[in-house]
């Protein structure tokens, strides 16, 4: 696949004008409800103090009209805040297709003025909440961060997505990942490819329901709550009941007639204090939940109403063989908290329930919803975190310039799976218009690859380790295509000393070396990625090491890439061993400084710009 940048510029100027136009219209219903509502209570005002039923009347039906007004001017802002976040969904589809991280920046804190929630924003954008520094490889292919695949990738509005995104990233090594789980995503991401609206639409929903936060209060409320009592549902039958004293008080008892509203008022009064006990914890339940469930709902409706064919996103959308659809069910209880919503403001709390037990109605309808529906409500937001995930996955491919959907080993054996075939590969987090690509192979051997200083090197090993990343979530990846195995991915490239630990540099890179060669050890097939190995100690040591090393991984189900200077261990290399290939980078020399061309050649360089270097920023 490739990336369609006319798609999203052209949905823009769509997107832009339906803003114009309704901003206009919401500008007109300002003026119409201000004059309504300003001639309804001129009017009111003036009928009852010059006693003049029609005026006054009037009045009433300009308030009438006022109201009305009020509920469509609510949809239509409703309806710009919606185009306002699919127009940030749309940008920033632009944004991830010109690789320009600053503008994603830009849009995730677009229209936010305090600090903290700015610093709020970069962070959800970033993904740093999720970094590891001890992962496997988490730290060295930039998964989270300011320039990351997260930052690129995300685009989970809701809290629970995007952590099963970061998740994803992070636990591609487990043993439990099967061929057919990889395949189930192949084919779930590519039918999210070709539904890029769906995809807008569905992030522009989350993004106006702001999800940010975990639905702790509403999960726990559905899989704990339980119905009402029978002796709480027989004082709310008496709270309804007693009003039929009225007219039982002005037909029998005519001289307590006018006893008997307020003698309903207070026993009405007397029941709802008594309730606090059995009700308080449901009504207390309902805080912030409404607009939470309102969003789930949307989503799920989104998603039933979008008419998938994978059986895997069918799956996770009809989910587990419920009586009620998830929107179905999730409408029930938007109806039950749109009731909840009039007790918002204490005084009028008290006087619906003097009048008639509101608290008592609301507190049975929750626990009969609980009952009914809570318990498949963790499973259908579990349901929906690993929907984002896949949508996520998906953007693969559709903002790189070129993407590949990953074939994978047949095989289970681990040797079979040791292997790495990338044509034109290139790095996702690289300027498209500017990176360029490269072909590589390995299987069940390793690449040792020269090259003088930024001539490529570091890139390509990442560039691979990041491929096989994205191939292991189900993703596109950027290349004409790959082959590969299920690996297990362990890096060891960023080496950081620590003062607070007492560790050296070279420390530090033996125990992310020690960590490597343990990992060799599993029988599991094995992507190891070395960047200029042992590079903080003398060229003896590094030169025994590094063969150390490679002799520990050199077996059948591991394969790797590994950069290097030091030209001694290679040519030993070429005599003790059998399974490494060579590649290189090279460069060119010019009056005004050094080309490079980032060709990844076969053979091995023994060029080092390293003088010359020193020469261009004065070191001579």
């Amino acid at each position: 696949m490739k990336a369609n940048l006319n798609f999203y510029t052209d949905k823009q100027k769509v997107i832009l004008a339906d803003l114009t136009r309704l901003n206009g219209q919401s500008g007109i219903l300002s003026f119409l409800r201000l004059l309504s509502f300003v001639g309804a209570v001129a009017l009111i005002i003036w009928g009852f103090v010059s006693n003049l039923p029609v005026v006054y009347s009037i009045g009433f039906a300009l308030f009438a009209l006022f109201i009305v007004l009020c509920i469509i001017h609510g949809k239509i802002l409703s309806k710009i805040q919606y185009l306002t976040e699919l127009n940030n969904v749309d940008k920033a589809y632009i944004a991830r297709i010109k690789g320009d991280f600053n503008e994603l920046r830009n849009i995730a804190v677009s229209g936010l003025k305090r600090a903290e929630d700015i610093g709020l924003a970069k962070s959800r954008l970033y993904g740093k909440d999720f970094e590891l520094p001890e992962h496997d490889y988490c730290s060295d292919l930039d998964l989270f961060g300011k320039k990351s695949l997260f930052s690129l990738l995300n685009v989970s509005e809701t809290s629970f997505g995007r952590r099963r995104f970061a998740d994803k990233l992070l636990n591609l090594n487990s043993s439990e990942l099967t061929l057919d789980d990889i395949k189930n995503k192949q084919s779930a991401v590519s039918e999210l490819c070709s539904k890029p609206d769906f995809l807008m639409d569905y992030q522009a929903t989350a993004k106006c329901g702001k999800m940010t936060k975990d639905p702790k209060t509403l999960l726990d409320f559905a899989v704990n709550a339980s119905k009402t009592k029978t002796s709480t549902n027989v004082l709310g039958i008496i709270g309804c009941a007693v009003w039929l004293l009225v007219p039982v008080a002005f037909f029998a008892l005519p001289d307590f007639a006018n006893a008997s509203i307020p003698a309903c008022l207070i026993i009405n009064l007397i029941i709802w204090v008594v309730g606090h006990a059995f009700n308080d914890s449901y009504i207390k339940a309902c805080e912030g939940m409404s607009a939470q469930v309102s969003t789930i709902r949307k989503l799920y409706e989104i998603l039933e109403n979008t008419g998938f064919e994978d059986a895997y996103i069918k799956s996770l959308v009809s989910g587990k063989g419920d009586t009620k659809c998830a929107s179905e069910s999730l409408k029930d209880l938007t109806a039950v908290l749109r009731l909840a919503t009039l007790r918002s403001q204490p005084l009028f709390a008290l006087l619906l329930n003097v009048i008639l037990p509101l608290d008592y109605l609301i507190a049975f309808l929750l626990g009969n919803w609980a009952v009914k529906y809570g318990k498949n409500l963790p499973s259908q937001i579990d349901d929906l975190a690993e929907l984002e995930s896949l949508m996520c996955a998906a953007q693969t491919g559709l903002v790189f310039k070129e993407s590949a959907v990953p074939v994978f080993v047949e095989s289970d054996k681990p040797e079979d799976n040791a292997y790495f075939e990338g044509v034109n590969v290139f790095h996702p987090l690289i300027d498209q218009e500017t990176c360029v690509s490269n072909s590589i192979t390995v299987k069940s051997d390793i690449a040792i690859i020269t090259g003088s200083n930024m001539s490529g090197k570091t890139t390509m090993i990442r560039t691979v380790g990041v491929c096989t990343i994205l191939a292991l979530t189900g993703g596109l990846v950027p290349a004409t295509s790959i082959n590969l195995g299920r690996m297990r991915v362990m890096s060891s490239m960023r080496i950081v000393d620590s003062l607070e630990e007492n560790m050296s540099t070279f420390k530090a890179e033996l125990i992310r070396i020690s960590g490597v060669i343990k990992g060799a050890q599993d029988n599991r097939a094995l992507l190891f990625l070395i960047d200029e190995i042992f590079r903080g100690t003398n060229s003896d040591d590094r030169t025994e090491g590094a063969l150390t090393v490679l002799t520990k991984l050199s077996k059948p189900y591991i394969c790797g890439l590994m950069t290097t200077h030091d030209y001694a261990m290679i040519d030993k290399t070429k005599v003790d061993f059998n399974n490494i290939r060579y590649y290189h980078f090279s460069e060119s020399y010019t009056d005004t400084g050094i080309e490079f061309n980032y060709i990844l050649a076969s053979g091995i360089s023994r060029k080092s710009n390293a003088k010359y270097l020193m020469k261009l920023v004065g070191i001579e």
